[in-house]
């Protein structure tokens, strides 16, 4: 009997009602994970210093590293674990489950193992002077332990939203948001722990979030399983095919905050890259934003193109595309309108430099808003249709091969700041590449894939 055929509420339920629960309960969930980073850097800026945000910049390509690996298991795992259940191929989809929270525990705590031991060779890949390690090394001592907790939520979180449960998924990191904002209060605030602080926020915070997700695992009517018994080799290898674009895009902010890094060092000093870390922030907020919409469309494509209902994939794809319009027009209205003032949120007044850097920052970067969710969009949808060439395409042009290339042009051309103009090209010409992959190779077309991960039924 075909999924259609029991009623399956993913491929039967309306799509207009569907959408936005799942989008809007994805927003939700990005949205308290985006409140909680802003909130670290409201008191680390605010009562650490400029410095601090500096130092916890300069560590985040390290931290995209391992989030991208643990995306391409969340999203090409879950992406592929929908398809099964769309199938009903109930145990397949359980075994990748526990498969992929295993392997992403395992990569996380080699990573903190490693980076505990020889900290000295992520320094000084990471390009950081000298001034700013001790703050680098106060941090990252905690986060180490906070990562492998935050990455194993991360991988989990997805899951359970393919079995059909976002609302258990998006309170367990609602409450984890909300602890963490409080720690913050009590740690850096009222304590007054500096760095230190803020990750044994995080790391209490994500303690908190697993055990509320945790909760999934008692309710009965649920469809996935975790089952371990025995490491599903060949779905295993197709997960990791198809989130590839994913993990890209992940990398991708590494290695371009690496490289922003390294050249606002040359540029500005210490100063630039506390500057950055402020827009940063924003960008951010703004990917997250587009990305809560775009999450969305992961399950509903996967279940629908796995049940054989194209149309419904199209109507997906259709209402992701016009609230993304609205957002974008939201966005960037408030940076032009507002943008010089916000730098002041983070900083104290007497960081006037800083402050005017990270204005002048923004005035170059808002356009990228205009772009980045429809690039995301095309992406995310040919990752759930199972097509990672086109979807790691997109990821390499705005991610990497763009960004990267532009920046050391304009770099070499210009002695000034001028290079963050990549940023906001690299997503414009990204998008006419993916609007040309869209009309070579239409999105909604394909026939649900031939599953090969597992023989049981």
């Amino acid at each position: 009997m075909s999924v259609v055929e029991r009623g399956h509420p993913m491929v039967q339920t309306p799509v207009l009602p569907l959408f936005f629960r799942f989008a809007g309960q994805a927003l939700i969930s990005l949205l308290a994970i985006t409140s909680a980073s802003l909130v670290d850097g409201l008191f680390v800026g605010n009562l650490v210093g400029a410095d601090a945000l500096a130092a916890v910049t300069l560590l985040v390509p390290y931290f995209t590293l391992l989030f991208a690996l643990a995306l391409v298991l969340a999203i090409g795992g879950s992406v592929r674990a929908g398809h099964h259940l769309g199938a009903g191929n109930a145990m397949a989809a359980g075994r990748l489950f526990g498969a992929a929270l295993l392997t992403i525990a395992l990569l996380a705590m080699l990573a903190g193992v490693a980076a505990t031991l020889w900290p000295h060779l992520l320094f000084d890949a990471l390009g950081a002077p000298a001034r700013l390690r001790p703050l680098m090394a106060e941090y990252l001592g905690i986060m180490n332990m906070a990562l492998v907790i935050q990455l194993v939520t991360m991988v989990a979180y997805y899951f359970i939203r393919s079995d059909g449960h976002p609302e258990l998924a998006t309170r367990a990191l609602i409450g984890g948001a909300l602890c963490n904002m409080l720690l913050n209060g009590l740690l850096v605030g009222v304590l007054e722990l500096g760095l230190a602080g803020a990750a044994w926020a995080t790391l209490l915070a994500q303690l908190i979030q697993i055990l509320l997700l945790g909760r999934y695992f008692q309710r009965p009517e649920r469809t996935l399983r975790l089952r371990l018994n025995g490491y599903p080799w060949r779905d295993m290898a197709a997960v990791w095919r198809n989130g590839l674009s994913e993990g890209v895009n992940e990398i991708s902010v590494g290695v371009v905050i690496w490289l922003i890094n390294w050249l606002m060092l040359d540029a500005v000093g210490p100063d630039g890259v506390a500057a950055f870390s402020i827009v940063n922030y924003l960008i951010f907020t703004g990917v997250m934003i587009c990305y809560g919409i775009v999450d969305g469309v992961h399950p509903l494509v996967s279940h629908n193109q796995g049940a054989g209902r194209p149309d419904r994939v199209r109507q997906v794809v259709k209402m992701a595309a016009l609230t993304l319009a609205a957002i974008a027009v939201l966005m960037t209205s408030l940076l032009l309108l507002a943008g010089s003032r916000i730098p002041a949120l983070f900083l104290d007044t007497d960081e006037q430099h800083t402050l005017i850097l990270a204005s002048h920052y923004l005035a170059i970067i808002w356009p990228l808003f205009l772009f980045n969710g429809f690039n995301m969009l095309i992406a995310v949808t040919f990752t759930a249709l199972q097509r990672p060439l086109p979807s790691a395409l997109i990821a390499f042009s705005r991610g990497l091969i763009l960004p990267v290339g532009l920046m050391l042009w304009l770099a070499n051309r210009f002695a000034d700041t001028s290079f963050l103009l990549a940023l906001p090209l690299a997503e414009g010409l990204t998008l006419a590449l993916a609007l040309l992959l869209v009309l070579k190779t239409p999105i909604t077309t394909k026939p649900p894939c031939q599953h090969t991960g597992g023989t049981e039924h």
